[in-house]
């Protein structure tokens, strides 16, 4: 949906904020969608954890493996693909040093409070997360001021439909009141940033 160049200079900000922080050779990359980001995360990890939900968008991503520097990705399938598992069965043996959410991963999963639990227990103590959320919704959105009121009253995100085409996706707008406070017993909130004419916000979070 984006401008292939304002998608291009969003990842080139993701990827220098993710050089200049992160430290440590292993890398969970989640919700990586169709794999995008996998070029430069393995030139700069030993080990990526690729972790995508969708088949499909997986299976592209499977395909893209052969143009990486490095054939470091471990491809999480099936249960071990599903972040609502992982306090049950870890999805993998090690903990890893960072996680990598990009382009609005986050505002696909209405309970962020879990989702922060579930990450915390495959991280490594001092582990950094770096996310880019939506900081305002997009153009193409439609949304409904009674469901958005409700949702105030009722400490929910807010949510908008946004479409494409023939599909359409509900999205929820979580505040960064409301990550700061969702991601409290498990990370340390470390800064925020907006990224210009974008309408995205990258964060960064550690894990206590």
């Amino acid at each position: 949906m984006l401008d292939k160049n304002l998608d291009r200079i969003i990842r080139e900000k993701v990827a220098q904020k993710f050089s200049d922080i992160v430290e440590g050779p292993v890398a969970l990359d989640f919700g990586g969608g169709t794999g995008l980001d996998l070029p430069w995360l393995s030139d700069k990890n030993d080990t990526i954890f690729f972790c995508e939900p969708s088949k499909g968008m997986r299976e592209i991503a499977i395909r893209s493996r052969g143009n990486l520097a490095n054939d470091n990705v471990i491809f999480l399938e099936d249960f071990a693909a599903d972040f609502r598992q992982w306090q049950q069965q870890l999805p993998f043996p090690e903990k890893v040093d960072t996680i990598l959410s990009n382009f609005a991963v986050f505002n696909c999963i209405p309970d962020i409070e879990f989702l922060f639990r579930n990450l915390a227990v495959v991280i490594k103590p001092g582990g950094n997360l770096i996310a880019l959320v939506l900081g305002k919704a997009p153009k193409i959105a439609n949304g409904s001021f009674r469901r958005n009121f409700k949702s105030i009253i009722h400490h929910e995100p807010a949510t908008i439909n946004i479409t494409y085409k023939e599909n359409q996706q509900t999205v929820y707008m979580h505040s960064l009141k409301e990550i700061m406070r969702a991601s409290g017993g498990y990370f340390n909130f470390c800064s925020s940033e907006v990224l210009p004419g974008s309408g995205f916000t990258l964060i960064h979070l550690k894990r206590k």
